[in-house]
């Protein structure tokens, strides 16, 4: 089987950058590709403030879900802190849920689903704030949310692991793969001009292999050898990439 990619588009909230959403979601219905957009229920992070609030933001997130694009649950308020907790991706030692309790999370998360629930809109998929959650994080989400989709991991295909659905997420730009299922993160409110300019070109080219949220057969996969061991290798590279980064620093 050859490759699949899924676009994914974090950090939509009411303050995001407007003109490049505006630009992406045209670019997106004109090639009728329907990502995955992970919404911040009550943004409070000053980094996504890039704009005035818009009163019609909701309106444009219905709109979204109306036409099939899949919500993502993207954490509650984007508040991130310093921890040094055990996280099931450790990309970052930051986080809105690590290493808090089950009870400060479920909170979270129950806000967080509430508000996106009492505008009409129903979230498919969790993706966790810079990627950064725990075992708690899942557990708690199993409790008050109907959610059991994960927009993350590292591994070639979908898998299924502590009660979720896995959706891989591996890639931060387009770039060809033989096979396998890859999501691809873009973060639309930093993109510049010359992004936007080779997302469109890379659209163009990938077109024909990129698919939906809706287009996945779910299954209750376990990981494979490959799965495994392309895990490890990740995460090799990406503790090496990180020492030459801070040598060069």
């Amino acid at each position: 089987m050859s490759a699949s990619y899924i676009i994914r588009l974090d950090d939509a909230c009411e303050t995001m950058n407007h003109n490049n959403w505006k630009y992406l979601e045209e670019m997106l219905d004109s090639l009728n590709i329907k990502p995955i957009v992970a919404v911040v229920p009550q943004n409070v992070d000053k980094t996504l403030k890039c704009n005035d609030v818009d009163p019609l933001f909701w309106n444009k997130v219905l709109s979204w879900q109306k036409k099939n694009w899949t919500i993502g649950l993207h954490g509650y308020k984007h508040d991130m802190h310093k921890t040094d907790a055990k996280q099931i991706l450790p990309i970052y030692k930051r986080s809105e849920f690590s290493g808090l309790s089950f009870l400060e999370q479920s909170i979270k998360l129950k806000k967080g689903y509430k508000i996106l629930k009492d505008k009409g809109i129903h979230p498919k998929v969790w993706v966790a704030p810079a990627h950064c959650f725990d075992r708690v994080t899942l557990k708690a989400l199993e409790a008050e949310t109907p959610i059991r989709v994960v927009s993350d991991g590292i591994a070639f295909s979908q898998y299924y692991e502590f009660n979720f659905y896995w959706i891989p997420q591996q890639l931060w730009h387009l770039n060809f793969k033989k096979k396998g299922l890859w999501t691809v993160c873009l973060h639309p409110n930093s993109m510049s001009d010359k992004d936007l300019s080779q997302l469109k070109k890379d659209l163009i080219r990938y077109r024909d292999k990129i698919i939906s949220f809706d287009e996945l057969k779910l299954e209750k996969r376990k990981k494979s050898l490959g799965d495994i061991m392309f895990n490890k290798f990740f995460w090799y590279r990406y503790k090496i990439t990180n020492i030459i980064n801070q040598i060069k620093s």
